[in-house]
């Protein structure tokens, strides 16, 4: 009884002892299954596709040769594409500003003051350079040569259609022979009656009021005997500094009476003047006391 109670108790130990082991291999196993996993999804995330053990991980995965070497080939062309020397010069070029501004910041005022001196002694040689006076003067030598070919185009066109030439024809009534009339022309005086101010309706009553003027003017006054009108719509020419319109009568003295202008305006005072038209605008006549 005794014999079979001991065995007995010895039987159950051994299986109990049995039973943990196998526990313990299990458990094992599982924790070895987890760690493998575990290194399996994890090592990708710490190895670039350039290292050995990228190269290793790839074989496992049973990619075929011919898809390795495409990747090899993928990498090293990404690797040239990248612009080194163009990231070189640029931190080439922030170093160099971060100098300059360092050195910029170390400048007293009177360096800064010396260098803006400088600048503006350039700027202004630069500006007073004689080839740009003399690309001025050639510019408007070209101007000028620009509107005598548009006003000798205009003179054309205005003569084929009669609109300007020296017709000697004014317009307006007509003129008794004592106004002494003369188109496209203008005689100087000194001025009794001012055209700015005064406008008539034709040649004939300007000429009619310088008659008036001479007749009524009493003792030594200035009398009226030079009388000069404008008869274009589009206002007349002189080299002034006034705006002359239509009907102005100007009513002038002059004891020995001389021409302005007659006829046409010369090539060398248009040439001076690019504002001049060809032919005189103005109507005049000198009366006789």
């Amino acid at each position: 009884m005794g014999h079979s109670h001991h065995y007995s108790h010895e039987a159950g130990f051994r299986v109990r002892c049995s039973c943990k082991r196998a526990t313990a291999v299990v458990c094992g196993s599982n924790v070895l299954v987890v760690l493998y996993l575990l290194h399996s999804l994890l090592l990708p995330l710490y190895l670039t596709p350039s290292s050995h053990s990228s190269i290793v991980l790839i074989r496992l995965m049973k990619y075929t040769q011919a898809q390795m070497n495409r990747m090899k080939e993928a990498n090293k062309a990404r690797q040239a594409a990248q612009p080194l020397k163009l990231i070189k010069l640029v931190k080439e070029l922030q170093q160099e500003s971060g100098r300059v501004a360092e050195d910029s910041r170390t400048l007293n005022a009177a360096h800064q003051n010396a260098a803006a001196a400088e600048l503006a002694s350039r700027l202004k040689a630069k500006l007073y350079n004689p080839n740009n006076q003399q690309g001025l003067d050639k510019w408007r030598r070209q101007r000028l040569k620009l509107i005598k070919k548009r006003e000798e185009a205009a003179l054309a066109t205005a003569q084929e259609s009669g609109q300007e030439k020296e017709d000697g024809i004014i317009p307006g009534r007509p003129l008794p022979e004592e106004c002494r009339a003369e188109a496209h022309t203008d005689y100087d005086g000194a001025a009794v009656r001012w055209g700015l101010t005064y406008h008539v309706e034709s040649a004939a009553d300007c000429c009619q009021a310088c008659l008036d003027h001479a007749r009524s003017a009493e003792g030594d006054g200035k009398k009226c005997n030079v009388w000069v009108y404008c008869p274009s719509v589009d206002g007349c020419y002189s080299p002034d500094i006034y705006e002359h319109k239509h009907q102005e009568c100007w009513l002038k003295q002059a004891d020995e009476p001389k021409l302005n202008f007659k006829g046409r305006y010369d090539e060398e005072y248009r040439n001076q003047h690019p504002t001049a038209p060809v032919i005189v605008p103005w109507v005049s006549g000198v009366i006789r006391l």
